[in-house]
């Protein structure tokens, strides 16, 4: 077993609960250990503070998983962590429930299986595989997952961008099981069903479950716009809720069949329309045609992938709403949102306020809501806070 030893201005963030290991933090590694293999962190008196994966072609060379010296990071440890996982989302939060089947079941560092994702559809659980170490033991994974769910299918979702980064080979489709065409699932009473070749990210966003609720509980009588709808999650909530009308937009035209698809299956469909558009381009028209919404819901793509592009995510952030917020009447209410982890919710929340300079109108922050408690995050671990939903009185 190698071990990665530290240097000595890097130690305290480890120490003190902080998942990540950076490239630049390594003083030396002893040993040979090759990629996914078990190392120990020690700092640079040689004391052991935790252990995890080796990714060599990685940034982040190890993500730790156990602050144990001594235990073993075998299939058992696996097998063990997602129980665990599951155990405390059916006593905590209620996951499974009967009006709810999807949710994220195993959330990386938040679980302490850092490279790790895997959300549960009814009987399908999609599994992403994150970095080299977890990639080399699928199998494992794979078999525990259907195991402690009793999951008929487990699909793999490739991450292009993480193989990039860590150096491994990997594809999309079913891994384990039934071959199946579509996602089953329900949240929060509402019944889905998604095409594989629609999915995003895992299939859905379930870590806005619990902003969809707030939109429901505001929606009442407003005329309401939903951009990048995706599927039309917040239109449905707002419909449900008692909107006057709901306009969801979107760039995808799978998506906003989809999404019609699943409102006329509950009785919305001539309560929300849905339109494939481009954002920008439709928010330029509404503006000129002075179109006016009681609530404006603005969940984009996102816009600062990594710190590298802070600067053209902000002000890509910045135009979106400024034009957003020309949409918005008078005492009305702008729901945005950021999942970018880069852009922290102070950074945000400035970025906002610009926007609302820009479009001359105030706002008045409500609440700013987060990811799901499905999606846990450790305290001292602030890059996994990474989704934003701020909603603002216009004024």
């Amino acid at each position: 077993m190698g071990t990665v030893r530290l240097r000595s201005g890097h130690v305290q963030p480890v120490w003190a609960g902080h998942p990540w290991v950076f490239a630049q933090a390594i003083e030396e590694v002893e040993g040979a250990p090759g990629a996914g293999d078990v190392v120990s962190v020690a700092d640079a008196r040689g004391q052991v503070i935790g252990r995890g994966f080796w990714s060599p072609k990685s940034a982040i060379p190890v993500r730790i998983l156990t602050r144990d010296p001594h235990e073993p990071l075998d299939a058992a440890f696996l097998g063990r962590r997602i129980e665990t996982a599951a155990a405390w989302r059916e006593e905590l939060i209620g996951l499974p429930a009967a009006d709810t089947t999807g949710y994220r079941l195993v959330h990386s560092e938040g679980d302490g299986l850092a490279g790790l994702v895997v959300d549960l559809y009814g009987e399908a659980a999609v599994v992403q595989l994150l970095t080299y170490g977890m990639k080399r033991r699928e199998t494992d994974i794979f078999a525990h997952v259907a195991r402690v769910t009793g999951a008929k299918t487990v699909i793999e979702v490739a991450s292009e961008r993480m193989q990039r980064l860590e150096g491994f080979d990997a594809s999309t489709g079913v891994v384990r099981g039934q071959d199946l065409e579509r996602l089953r699932f329900t949240e929060r009473g509402f019944d889905f069903e998604i095409d594989l070749d629609v999915a995003q990210k895992t299939g859905f966003y379930f870590d806005q479950r619990e902003n969809r609720a707030a939109v429901e509980r505001l929606a009442t009588g407003r005329r309401v716009l939903d951009a990048f709808s995706y599927v039309g999650g917040f239109a449905l909530a707002a419909a449900r809720g008692g909107a006057a009308s709901v306009l969801a937009m979107d760039t995808s035209a799978a998506a906003i069949t989809t999404g019609a698809g699943i409102a006329a299956h509950h009785g919305y469909g001539d309560r929300i329309e849905f339109r494939k558009d481009d954002m920008k381009r439709a928010f330029k028209e509404m503006a000129a045609r002075k179109e006016q919404f009681d609530m404006v819901i603005v969940d984009p793509p996102k816009l600062a992938p990594t710190v590298r592009h802070l600067d053209q995510g902000r002000k890509a952030y910045r135009r979106l709403n400024a034009a957003a917020l020309r949409l918005v009447r008078r005492e009305g209410l702008l729901v945005s949102c950021s999942c970018s982890a880069a852009i922290k919710s102070g950074d945000f929340l400035r970025t906002l306020g610009l926007a609302a300079r820009d479009a001359d109108r105030e706002v008045i922050l409500l609440s700013m809501g987060q990811q799901g408690a499905d999606h846990p995050v450790p305290a001292s671990f602030p890059e996994g806070r990474y989704l934003k939903c701020a909603l603002v009185r216009v004024t």
